[in-house]
C-alpha cells in the first residue's frame, strides 16, 4: 500500500491510502522497490490499539520497531511528499476495515 497523508483528528488516527506492488531488489542488499498505484485515494480509520512497526527510511533501523501512531503521523509528515510516493507498508485490516497493523517496508 501508499499512504499519501495520516493525520489525527477527535484522538484518531486515519491515512489516505491506495494499492501498490511490492518488488523484491537483492542487489545489492535486500529492501523492497515501491511500484506506485493508479486511481485514488481511500481514507481509513486507525483502530485504537493498531500495531505500527517502521523501518528505514521512516524508523531508526533497517528491522521494524515499535512507534506510537503519533510518532509515525510525525514521521510520515516530515517527508516530502514526493517522497512518500516511494514508500510502502503492509497494512492488516480488521472486520469493520480498520488498520490493526502497520508496517513500514525497508527500502533503500
Amino acid at each position: 500500500m501508499q499512504i499519501r497523508e495520516g493525520w489525527t483528528s477527535g484522538g484518531r488516527t486515519y491515512l489516505s491510502v491506495r494499492t501498490a506492488r511490492k518488488v523484491a531488489v537483492t542487489d545489492p542488499h535486500e529492501a523492497w522497490l515501491i511500484i506506485p498505484g493508479e486511481g485514488p485515494y481511500t481514507t481509513v480509520l486507525m483502530a485504537a490499539d493498531a500495531r505500527v512497526l517502521l523501518s528505514v527510511p521512516l524508523g531508526d533501523d533497517s528491522l521494524a520497531h515499535p512507534y506510537s501512531q503519533t510518532e509515525f503521523v510525525n514521521r510520515l509528515t516530515a517527508e516530502p511528499s514526493a517522497s512518500r510516493s516511494r514508500l510502502g507498508y503492509d497494512l492488516s485490516f480488521d472486520g469493520k476495515g480498520q488498520v490493526t497493523r502497520l508496517q513500514s517496508l525497508y527500502t533503500s
